[in-house]
């Protein structure tokens, strides 16, 4: 649980000021980064959720598991996570997408990804994200259809192999077919644009040709902001591997199962960290971010330092 504590304390506040920087710089917000404050919102929810469901796990503190092992309160708590889970997911294939159209169609980028277009988007995914979790977290009564449920509120305690295969294919497989489907095709095509970058940079080197060093400079920002997404997908992919393989082999073991809590709580640990790694990988990534961040951080120092010095 000390690991759960020090990663929320850097989900929250960190997913504040993403937050704060997109709302307070009106140059900012632009489509893809009213994508990450969305998702930022989704990361800092789930900084609240998620460990709040893994502590429904303690079945050996009778007080939790019997408050949130109620399945009126589990249920709500998995049709949170879930949704936030999947909610993330589909924020990120959004953001690539915006990546793809940047990419194969510059001239149209800015009649296709508008800031209406772009809102639009992430509502439906809000939307459809928790529609999905209640129906399937409703429909399902796990006293009716699941013998293995002891009332400890862990979701493979609970569901069926169909079910979770169900959730996983929404959750991860899909949004992750997509995104490296349209990463095969950004990449190469990313490549090609940066040998042009750099073989014109190199013909106008000696020219002053403003308008072609104004539109390398687009083209460069556009370059940066596909390698932060493709970081983005790449840790995304990381941090779900071993929870997928731990989830079916929870839920297809039946007999003589012996698991690792270490191993359990690893798997844990690294899909939470996916909320708080998204922060630095906006802020490492991207200047106009970091340099927001830090003068608010410096802001924060000197309101510390004030009060320190008033009492």
């Amino acid at each position: 649980m000390g690991c759960f504590f020090i990663i929320t304390c850097i989900i929250i506040p960190g997913n504040i000021l993403v937050i704060r920087a997109v709302m307070r710089n009106p140059h900012l917000r632009t489509p893809c980064n009213i994508y990450i404050v969305s998702l930022a919102v989704t990361d800092l929810l789930l900084g609240v959720m998620y460990p709040l469901y893994n502590v429904a796990h303690l079945e050996h503190v009778p007080e939790v598991s019997r408050l949130l092992g109620q399945w009126s309160v589990c249920r709500f708590l998995l049709t949170e996570v879930y949704a936030l889970g999947i909610s993330c997911s589909y924020h990120l294939v959004a953001i690539t997408v915006t990546r793809y159209v940047a990419i194969f169609y510059p001239l149209r980028y800015q009649s296709y990804v508008t800031t209406k277009s772009t809102k639009y988007t992430i509502f439906t995914i809000w939307v459809l994200s928790h529609c999905t979790c209640v129906l399937m977290f409703t429909l399902y009564k796990p006293e009716k259809y699941s013998s293995r449920y002891v009332g400890v509120c862990r979701y493979e305690l609970i569901f069926s192999v169909t079910h979770a295969i169900i959730l996983l294919t929404i959750q991860v497989f899909l949004p992750v077919l997509i995104m490296l489907t349209l990463y095969a095709r950004i990449v190469r095509v990313a490549r090609h644009q940066a040998k042009a970058i750099a073989l014109q940079e190199r013909v106008l080197r000696n020219k002053c040709d403003r308008s072609s060093n104004a539109f390398n400079f687009i083209r460069r920002q556009e370059l940066k902001s596909t390698v932060m997404v493709s970081v983005l997908l790449g840790f995304f992919i990381s941090v779900w591997t071993p929870m997928i393989i731990l989830f079916f082999h929870q839920i297809t073991c039946v007999e003589n199962c012996v698991q690792s809590p270490f191993i359990r709580a690893t798997c844990r640990i690294l899909l939470y960290m996916n909320s708080a790694v998204n922060v630095f990988i906006y802020a490492g990534r991207l200047p106009e971010f970091r340099k927001s961040i830090q003068k608010d951080i410096t802001k924060l120092q000197k309101y510390l330092c004030f009060c320190r010095q008033e009492f």
